[in-house]
């Protein structure tokens, strides 16, 4: 969202479009929350394109502010961002909010830190970048458990 609407220092305009895709698995919902991971790709739209592939992990709360609906995830995750050709080791963490429009449709929005190892490799300065998505999941399909006689 900061490259879309801002741009940045290193002379990447505003109007530089990045996405986050993720597919995750949920685990079954206990007292105050339930277990959740997953795969993720990001793409950013760069003169030499920045792409990032990773796994992730974290805890949902649900009934947040008392409301079934709103759930906050704290996460963490690792990755290799590609970028000029080079394959880059990364760490990042994540807090995700999230509430329910229906059975299988939510609005998310999605704050993460990433360590920009790429950002090393190019210009000798790491750096740990935030990041801010918003967007919505759709539920492709259920897992449930069979319950025992």
């Amino acid at each position: 969202m900061k490259l879309l609407i801002w741009g940045d220092e290193l002379g990447n305009r505003a109007g530089t479009l990045n996405y986050n895709f993720r597919l995750k698995h949920e685990t079954q919902d206990k007292k105050y929350g339930y277990f959740m991971y997953g795969l993720e790709f990001e793409q950013a739209l760069l003169d030499d394109i920045y792409t990032r592939f990773g796994a992730f992990g974290g805890f949902s709360f649900m009934e947040v502010l008392d409301d079934y609906n709103f759930h906050v995830t704290p996460s963490i995750g690792a990755g290799i961002i590609n970028r000029t050709g080079k394959n880059l080791f990364s760490l990042s963490a994540g807090l995700q909010f999230e509430y329910f429009l229906g059975d299988r449709f939510r609005l998310s929005v999605l704050n993460q830190i990433t360590q920009r190892t790429d950002l090393e490799y190019l210009y000798d300065d790491l750096k740990y970048r935030y990041s801010f998505f918003i967007g919505f999941e759709y539920t492709l399909f259920e897992v449930k458990r069979k319950r025992r006689p």
